[in-house]
């Protein structure tokens, strides 16, 4: 009896062995099939805790075609800016992350404001203190407390970035610097998403959807679906992390399944509300000036120009107020010849089938990197970052649009303040 006894303990110690064992295993055989990609557990731990950070901070984890709205319901409209955010938490009241934009000149402190979409959102939350540690640490700012701001959201793009600076300039705040990280969505966004839609180039991204004076009962369902999807994305990932469940192969495995669902899901709604809206009435206000489309270099070409305009206004405001202006073109992952993609990138930050967002930068950065040339020789103190990540061997994009991870911001943040830096060294 005490041998059976014996051999039945064994055989069930084993199975407590061997069933975990083969659990934990077993996303190796069926990640190609869920996923459509081998099983990565660092890859998948890096997706999951990022996702969960970008959530943290407000900041859209990705900009892809699987989420380009979800964000709608977190903005509203603003009478200059185009939109906002919604004031709350990490929000100010003026709509946007960190402190208030309206400072008063101090001579204690520094005053950094720093502008673009969601890449200079991204930097800000990311390596905001990094970037405003380098500034003050150097000699040339010796003394000074840098009080670093930023007036960025996702889908921002000229003249938005020019307009909020003078309008918080009109309301008395005070820059001693000003940042400008831009140049993609200056050209994607108007391509992508303004001109499928009829709405006039440059007018803000989604604008047929933000300046509906009523919205009709399916598109208010489909917004509050829209919402409802990303809190349900959000609860899922921190459910993930704060269990700390990113430890198992297994549950890495469920939560990108179950994550892909709702990005599907989130997809199909975006399809469905842009559906909706294109049914509903359009007018004047929801799409502006009749807009004539001839060809692609034409369009890019109209872009780059305004891109160009208006950082020449934002320096000619900065030199007749007082302040130092800085403009930075943002790197991009489909910019040829720019970095030659790790594995990681390969399959998480690069789209190889047909995509806008592609077909837009590998046609206009070339524009953008000319026509910063025609902006330095200009006097506008103009940086042209497309080339800074040439030769890094690690994976800086996160995502299949414009997005870095810790590492490539961080880099990002020491052009910048190297760049600031150099030039008050000169003076």
């Amino acid at each position: 009896m005490k041998k059976k006894l014996s051999s039945r303990l064994k055989y069930g110690l084993f199975l407590l062995i061997i069933i975990p064992l083969i659990i934990e295993l077993s996303p190796y055989a069926f990640s190609p099939v869920l996923l459509h990609r081998p099983f990565s557990r660092q890859n998948l731990k890096n997706e999951l805790l990022q996702q969960y950070k970008s959530n943290k901070t407000n900041q859209p984890a990705s900009d892809t075609n699987q989420s380009k709205s979800a964000y709608l319901g977190d903005h509203i409209l603003h009478p200059y800016l185009g939109f906002t955010g919604i004031p709350g938490g990490s929000v100010n009241r003026f709509g946007f992350n960190g402190p208030d934009p309206i400072t008063p000149q101090d001579e204690k402190y520094l005053n950094v404001y720093l502008t673009g979409g969601s890449v200079a959102m991204g930097l800000y939350n990311t390596s905001g203190n990094r970037l405003a540690e380098h500034l003050q640490q150097s000699k040339v700012f010796e003394g000074k407390q840098v009080n670093l701001m930023v007036v960025a959201l996702g889908g921002f793009k000229q003249p938005q970035q020019l307009l909020a600076m003078d309008y918080f300039l009109t309301l008395g705040a005070h820059f001693d610097i000003v940042i400008n990280l831009d140049g993609f969505n200056e050209v994607v966004l108007p391509f992508s998403d303004n001109l499928p839609s009829n709405v006039f180039p440059s007018y803000p991204r989604h604008w047929h959807i933000y300046s509906r004076k009523r919205l009709n009962t399916k598109v208010q369902f489909l917004l509050a679906e829209q919402i409802l999807l990303k809190q349900e994305q959000e609860d899922l990932t921190r459910f993930f992390v704060t269990n700390r469940l990113y430890y198992s192969n297994f549950a890495l495995l469920f939560w990108s399944i179950l994550n892909n669902n709702k990005q599907v899901a989130l997809f199909e709604t975006d399809t469905r509300l842009r559906d909706a809206v294109n049914q509903s009435k359009t007018d004047y206000q929801s799409t502006g000036p009749e807009y004539i489309f001839t060809d692609t270099t034409g369009f890019f070409t109209e872009q780059v120009e305004l891109w160009e305009r208006a950082s020449i206004l934002m320096a000619g405001t900065a030199y007749t107020t007082g302040f130092s202006y800085f403009h930075f073109l943002q790197p991009n992952q489909y910019f040829k010849g720019s970095k030659k993609l790790t594995k990681l990138e390969l399959e998480t930050a690069f789209e190889a089938d047909t995509f806008a967002y592609k077909t837009a930068v590998r046609k206009a950065y070339p524009l953008l990197v000319e026509h910063g040339k025609l902006l330095k020789n200009k006097g506008v103190r103009f940086h042209d970052l497309t080339m800074m990540f040439k030769n890094e061997k690690r994976s800086v994009y996160n995502d299949k649009c414009c997005h870095f991870n810790e590492l490539g911001y961080n880099q990002i943040a020491d052009s910048i303040s190297a760049a600031i830096i150099h030039y008050f060294e000169k003076q």
